[in-house]
């Protein structure tokens, strides 16, 4: 069985999950991680068997890794992407691609001059739920999209946590313009985003948002991307998708995805996919099979421009056309 040498490079919360899901996998093996925090980079490395490095460039300096995942703060992406395609490895970086067009540009030119491969991690396109949503629309059972309404908001917690890095938008909602335009297949051609701060916080970034979004083919959405859910909201996350067809409707509601337990007066809703391990997977094998990546520089430049159109919209409170 071929296998893929894979490094990975951040290890916060995601990147560990990544390193868990690397060990599911049968066809890759986890050989190295990094990170600046001594302490954290020993702890994976003691978990998983990697070797650890707190210099990721050590790291990429390995002849034996064939390919990383970068899991670093968004803002972060650009440097250890391009040493990493400099270097000849193939890559896997989570959403977003880049926080700024030329960051994303940058990235791909690097990529595309040293012939390595490139997927930006949009988890949603790996979820069950939406495949089938997506394999309905592209069937015709729906008939013609007419509009599509997206809603993912978080915890309150989370823009604690996040202590203002990032907004709601970058955080949440660049999932939901990638997945848009994944089930429309189209490009977006308006957009307008209005925007409602928590009574308590402390940031200057966005907390609540609702994006309409008219596509070149005419059809039209809605995003209603947030993070105010209160702290003893049972799930923690409200995730849907509803979409209207011609000849039918869809809608999609990842809190209730088939199972709900109610014991010692609580109702609990326990996940029942694992994206990450599928979107890992799936980058695997187009690596060793030499095949397409599921999720493109190019898609990651596109849903970088829709935030990034949306945060203008907020701020100038106009639509912005792209």
């Amino acid at each position: 069985m071929k296998q893929l040498n894979i490094g990975v490079i951040g290890l916060g919360e995601i990147g560990a999950v990544h390193c868990d899901a690397l060990l599911q996998i049968p066809q890759a093996k986890l050989l190295a991680v990094a990170d600046i925090d001594e302490v954290r980079v020993k702890q994976i490395a003691e978990k998983t068997g990697a070797q650890p490095y707190q210099d990721y460039k050590e790291l990429l300096a390995r002849e034996d890794i064939d390919a990383v995942i970068i899991a670093t703060p968004d803002h972060l992406h650009k440097e250890p992407c391009i040493h990493a395609a400099n270097a000849g490895k193939h890559i896997l970086v989570e959403k977003p691609l880049a926080m700024t067009i030329e960051d994303c540009e940058a990235i791909n030119e690097a990529v595309a001059k040293a012939n390595v491969k490139l997927m930006v991690g949009f988890t949603l396109r790996f979820f069950p739920q939406y495949q089938h949503a997506k394999t309905s629309l592209e069937s015709g059972e729906l008939g013609n999209v007419i509009s599509l309404f997206a809603r993912r908001t978080n915890l309150i917690t989370q823009a604690q946590r996040l202590k203002g890095r990032t907004g709601v938008l970058f955080f949440l909602g660049i999932h939901d313009f990638d997945v848009l335009r994944w089930m429309v297949g189209a490009e977006v051609k308006e957009i307008y985003c209005v925007s409602a701060k928590h009574d308590k916080s402390q940031y200057t970034v966005e907390d609540e948002t609702f994006t309409t979004i008219r596509f070149e083919n005419g059809v039209i959405a809605c995003a209603h991307i947030g993070w105010c859910l209160p702290e003893g909201h049972p799930t923690g996350f409200d995730f849907k998708l509803d979409i209207t067809g011609t000849k039918g409707l869809l809608n999609l509601d990842m809190v209730r995805q088939g199972v709900e337990k109610h014991v010692s007066g609580q109702t609990t809703f326990p996940p029942m996919a694992s994206p990450l391990i599928a979107e890992d997977r799936s980058f695997v094998d187009a690596i060793l099979n030499n095949q397409m990546v599921s999720v493109t520089g190019e898609d990651g430049l596109k849903a970088v421009t829709i935030t990034l159109a949306a945060l203008e919209s907020i701020k100038t409170g106009k639509v912005v056309s792209l």
